[in-house]
């Protein structure tokens, strides 16, 4: 217990002192080295540091491994967020050409995968209770009649609440400069996973062609997509060959998955979205197609009530009419091309090519 005396000073005025032996006591207790802590989970590693020599990284990335510690490993799967379309913990690139329902889809999805648990009424979401969708270039009252529109068709009424589901119409803004901001977004609403649309207005004056100008963009998607898996909504190049992401070709390198949408209608006037998908741990279908439920009017954002999965590859009648418009952008294609490029099959490309060749033969004997 401390001890305490009052002395005077050379002022005569009273003081408190405190006992000799405590302020030595204090001394030394300053004095002694901290006591070192171990977390338990990191135990194990430091065991197997100290038998082989070689200590692990403190924060554990720079570790470096031998043959037998990955055969030895537990390798848990990686789960999906949207059955393979979005992976945990990863990030998808969804691209093309202006009104091709980019946007449109992946707030559908949004809406949908906390209401159905799926996604176009096809994809397990199995897991979603919570989505976030940012928009940047679509007017707020835009996105309101959409949403009006998708509850009809998920028999949603005006009154009912879907906690889950939220969204933001921010406009344009620098998505560097606003990393805290959507950090806090996802801090407070939890999203099980999130879409940001679209990448061009998120740049500001950032060269999307040049590398080392998008290095920092690239490299925040793949560090907010830890926190949150997202699906990025970008541009495709203004052609009708090149069915990808606009900008440098390392971009789509950060992501898992990637898709481009092609919007077809059939002969019935019918509108579908045609679906390449990429992924590096590899998806069951990578062709396939979307049809657009409608509702009344189309030039209303209301009448839309949402898209469902519509067949594997392309809807019947559509699949010639899309080799043909990239005939028309580029007669030189092969067959190859064609298919890879539509998600066809080989011999169905090969006589379309054909077809073409010919018509084009007849025409200049003419």
């Amino acid at each position: 217990m401390k001890q305490e005396t009052l002395v005077q000073n050379e002022n005569g005025v009273p003081e408190e002192s405190t006992n000799k032996n405590e302020v030595v006591e204090e001394q030394h207790a300053e004095e002694r080295p901290t006591e070192s802590r171990v977390v338990p989970g990191e135990m194990k590693h430091l065991e197997e540091g100290l038998r082989t020599g070689r200590l692990p990284s403190p924060d554990g990335r720079w570790t470096v491994h031998d043959f037998q510690h990955a055969m030895k490993a537990k390798v848990e799967q990686t789960p999906w967020v949207i059955e393979d379309l979005l992976m945990a913990k990863s990030a998808t690139l969804l691209s093309a050409q202006p009104h091709c329902m980019k946007s449109l889809s992946l707030l559908y999805a949004c809406l949908e995968a906390v209401v159905r648990h799926k996604v176009f009424n096809h994809f397990k979401a199995d897991r979603v209770k919570s989505t976030l969708f940012i928009e940047t270039e679509d007017p707020e009252g835009v996105v309101q009649a959409r949403i009006k529109g998708f509850a009809k068709g998920l028999g949603l009424r005006e009154n009912d609440t879907v906690p889950g589901f939220h969204y933001a119409c921010v406009g344009a803004f620098d998505l560097v400069e606003s990393r805290g901001k959507l950090e806090d977004m996802i801090e407070e609403y939890q999203p099980d996973f999130m879409v940001l649309s679209t990448l061009q207005s998120m740049l500001f004056d950032r060269d999307w062609l040049n590398q080392k100008s998008m290095q920092p963009v690239n490299a925040l998607i793949v560090e907010l997509a830890q926190l949150c898996p997202l699906i990025l909504v970008t541009h495709s190049p203004w052609n009708r060959k090149d069915r990808r992401a606009a900008g440098t070709i390392t971009q789509t390198a950060n992501y898992v998955t990637t898709m481009h949408y092609q919007r077809v209608a059939n002969s019935g006037k019918d509108q579908y979205v045609h679906v390449l998908l990429d992924s590096k741990v590899g998806a069951v279908g990578t062709s396939f197609s979307l049809k657009l439920e409608t509702s009344g009017e189309l030039r209303d954002p209301s009448a839309v009530r949402g898209l469902t999965y519509a067949c594997q590859g392309w809807p019947s009648g559509t699949a010639k009419a899309a080799m043909l418009d990239l005939l028309e952008g580029d007669p030189d294609l092969s067959a190859k091309e064609l298919s890879e490029r539509t998600g066809t099959g080989l011999r169905n490309a090969e006589k379309v090519l054909k077809e073409f060749k010919g018509q084009q033969l007849s025409g200049s004997k003419k």
